[in-house]
């Protein structure tokens, strides 16, 4: 397999989002909930010697995803009974990252039941149920695009994110150095949130600035989602045993700093 077709589907990937979020935040998640799914159906793990280990992983990753969008997308669920405390302490925001923690927990629970069902003698129990509880973490993670298109920015910010990430990962493509394309990478990235985010702005506030720093931030973490995507399994030499898991790790990573980005909207970034 090469880095291709990962960078691909996590250009195209990031594009649907961006058509998403100027439509509808319920497709948002739609597409987040897919991201989510490729995240979970991860290759599995390999010992120390290289060879695989069986891991029950794709519930609980899958569960915890679907929990952590469904939360985001309607945060009411976590408010409590009319007249109790529990609605000014679950009432939150659209957008926030509010269904994290009982997805991860969600996530971590049905793992720990996932092993004890094992009738292989849970060999490597540790690491394949650490394995578990981190694809849970990054299938969580993935709803921060959703908090974005929420967000005072919306779209736009999800737009510049896209572009920013897009432009990152196609000098990733080229075949040098990895240290040197790395750099030339994320200064894509950044070059390309700032063109971008004048451009696209729509009266929130998006400034060259801002479009850079978010745009260096991005590229980074979906870079970094290509390189442990396809150095994900330690020790095997088809490491990406499918490339729909590095290609979905690239957004899933990325999110967290398209949500923060799109808290900081309007904010005047200014050098002294």
């Amino acid at each position: 397999m090469t880095r291709v077709e990962s960078t691909l589907l996590s250009i195209a990937l990031a594009g649907v989002v961006t058509l998403a979020a100027y439509t509808d935040v319920l497709l948002v998640g739609a597409v987040i909930v897919i991201t989510q799914i490729m995240v979970a159906a991860a290759p599995t793990p390999a010992d120390a010697s290289g060879r695989p280990v069986a891991a029950p992983r794709f519930g609980a990753a899958a569960i915890a995803g679907l929990i952590a969008t469904g939360v985001t997308l309607y945060p009411q669920v976590l408010l409590g009974a009319d007249g109790t405390q529990a609605g000014s302490v679950g009432s939150v925001e659209s957008g926030v990252f509010a269904g994290l923690v009982p997805a991860v927990a969600a996530g971590v629970i049905v793992a720990l039941v996932s092993q004890m069902l094992r009738k292989d003698g849970r060999k490597s129990l540790v690491l394949t149920t650490g394995y578990a509880v981190t694809l849970c973490v990054f299938a969580a993670l993935a709803i921060g695009w959703i908090g974005a298109a929420q967000s005072v920015g919306g779209a736009p910010v999800v737009a510049v994110a896209a572009i920013a990430l897009a432009a990152a990962l196609l000098v990733w493509l080229l075949p040098f150095d990895r240290v040197v394309i790395g750099s030339f990478a994320v200064a894509a990235g950044g070059v390309g949130g700032a063109l971008a985010a004048p451009y696209l702005d729509d009266g929130s506030g998006m400034t060259w600035a801002f479009g850079a720093l978010a745009g260096v931030g991005v590229a980074l973490f979906s870079i970094l989602g290509q390189v442990m995507g396809q150095s994900w399994s330690s020790g095997r030499r088809h490491a990406s045993g499918g490339w729909g898991f590095p290609g979905a790790l690239s957004l899933a990573l990325s999110a967290p700093i398209v949500f923060v980005a799109s808290q900081f909207v309007g904010v005047s970034f200014t050098l002294s």
